[in-house]
């Protein structure tokens, strides 16, 4: 336990005037308040360095002490809360995929148009997910693996929907045509079609006969 996040002994007092004690199966109810307002500091603030269990703690209304009955450290909470939005993000894609019935074509572009609306409607989420953590924290190996996931999922998509050797190459490069598009977008500075408009054109040039 850090310096930072030792709980002082006022602290603990206010909490618990504030909070009465957990009853049987509110440990799980706790665990996701922890994690909304991890998510919601870093999403409101932009800077995951800035994140402690003590503010944590605060923001919650309990002691320090509690974030470490669900969280070994600060790393492995915002870890979590990266696995939780691409959870959402995974399934966001799914549903698109699946609502998009059997056309190849139109898989792929249903889930590029959701990568782009979840990223413009979400930014502050998809900033949290898409940026490096601190050095000060670890990432955990769950992260990186559902990252992977939603990239798979693309992948293939893409697969089924180009007959060509080179799909995990336009797979990755539609990722990051969308990634750019997403990037571009939040800048604001150019007069761009609307969204479906240059998706379709991408997927023209990307999932064109070769």
């Amino acid at each position: 336990m850090s310096p930072m996040d030792e709980p002082m002994p006022a602290e603990i007092e206010a909490v618990q005037k504030r909070r009465r004690p957990a009853r049987r199966g509110e440990g799980s109810q706790l665990r996701s308040e922890i994690i909304e307002a991890a998510r919601r500091h870093v999403t409101e603030t932009g800077d995951a360095s800035s994140l402690s269990l003590r503010s944590v703690a605060r923001a919650v209304g309990v002691a320090t002490t509690s974030i470490y009955l669900h969280f070994h450290d600060i790393g492995e909470l915002m870890s979590v809360v990266k696995e939780r939005l691409f959870q959402q993000f995974i399934e966001m894609l799914t549903s698109a995929a699946v609502a998009a019935g059997d056309d190849p074509h139109a898989r792929v572009r249903a889930m590029s148009l959701v990568y782009v609306d979840f990223g413009l409607t979400h930014p502050a989420d998809y900033y949290v997910m898409f940026s490096p953590l601190p050095a000060s924290m670890a990432q955990g190996e769950q992260v990186t693996q559902q990252a992977d996931e939603a990239f798979d999922l693309l992948r293939e998509a893409v697969a089924d929907a180009v007959a060509t050797s080179e799909d995990d190459d336009v797979a990755l490069h539609l990722w990051t045509a969308l990634h750019g598009i997403v990037a571009l977008r939040k800048l604001g500075t150019f007069p761009w079609p609307p969204v479906d408009e240059q998706v379709d054109s991408l997927l023209g040039l990307l999932l064109a006969p070769r």
